[in-house]
């Protein structure tokens, strides 16, 4: 059966999943473990335990089942290969950072709802190196990822009751929409124009919608300057030192944006730029956190409230609105 990596801090671990037959009950059963440094080791885990199969004895052994026992199985439940990379790691990193650490040995019958609120508690006193506490939509985040593997734990029958039934979820959905107006926009890219490097990429994020992951995944081949037409087909991340091209977020996202023709005419003078780029080049080479660091900078030099970049997105959305779109 195969073995499978997975994203963990300063790097990767490896996984693996298996199917054998239990001696005593003769039912076909699924096994999953994670923790190894090599997919060797994981497969050398597998082969072990199935030589270690012996032959049914009279008492049967009761099963314990730990919350990374379920969490690894809940994980390979479901469609490995349509998890996106960055997701896996976004949802490792949470359980690793905040989860693992309180509940990861405990078995999962055995956690109480009084367990859960201390653990809720301990959340919402933890300070970030910023010397600030979680906000109360990532609270909610880390909620929602505890609860996945709880209620999928009582659907597969493995608790007699779920302690969630009494607990109120912590945090609160974030259902702001932070913009800027076409005025806005046009004050912060004034300052960004004093960095080219930048500011071309903001203005294909504002005057095209796309996403951050979207407009760095560009290439030659995207782009058709004579039409104004924009082709978003893939979309870019950067993950445990490796660039990694996939598909867009949602089928849907994969579509043809027009650009204005002053648009056209900016990324023809910033391609003029490039030395010598290639047709399957990535146009825009630019980290994500410098990125970030830039954008926040130049909006305090304009003096407009802080949005993210993914804002500009929402931006070109009110942009829209305005023009009766």
């Amino acid at each position: 059966m195969p073995q499978y990596k997975y994203p963990v801090k300063g790097g990767a671990k490896w996984m693996t999943k298996f199917n054998y037959t239990d001696p005593k009950s003769g039912i076909v059963k699924t096994a999953y473990k994670r923790g190894f440094d090599s997919k060797r080791e994981a497969k050398k885990y597998e082969d072990d335990f199935i030589d270690s199969l012996i032959a049914p004895e009279e008492d049967e052994v009761e099963v314990i089942r730990t919350y990374g026992d379920v969490f690894q199985e809940y994980l390979m439940s479901h469609k490995r290969a349509d998890i996106k990379e960055s997701s896996l790691e976004t949802k490792f990193n949470i359980f690793n950072k905040h989860i693992f650490p309180t509940f990861e040995e405990v078995p999962i019958d055995s956690i109480t709802d009084d367990d859960i609120a201390n653990w809720q508690k301990k959340m919402k006193l933890c300070i970030q190196p910023n010397g600030k506490h979680f906000s109360e939509a990532y609270l909610r985040t880390i909620q929602s990822q505890f609860n996945s593997i709880i209620n999928y734990a009582f659907s597969k029958g493995y608790l007699k009751a779920n302690p969630l039934a009494d607990i109120k979820n912590m945090g609160i959905k974030d259902k702001r929409v932070e913009f800027w107006t076409p005025a806005e926009y046009e004050r912060f890219a004034y300052y960004a124009m004093e960095y080219p490097q930048y500011y071309y990429v903001y203005e294909v994020l504002y005057w095209c919608g796309l996403r951050l992951g979207e407009m760095l995944a560009l290439t030659l081949n995207d782009i058709d300057l004579e039409n104004g037409i924009i082709s978003v087909t893939k979309t870019y991340n950067h993950l445990n030192g490796e660039d990694i091209i996939s598909t867009p977020k949602t089928p849907s996202s994969v579509r043809k944006v027009s650009m204005p023709a002053f648009l056209c005419d900016e990324l023809k003078e910033y391609i003029g730029l490039q030395y010598e780029p290639t047709r399957e080049q990535r146009i825009f080479q630019i980290s994500k956190s410098k990125l970030a660091n830039n954008f926040h900078l130049l909006s305090d030099e304009a003096g407009l409230k802080r949005i993210t970049i993914h804002g500009l997105r929402h931006s070109h959305v009110s942009l829209l609105i305005k023009q009766e779109v």
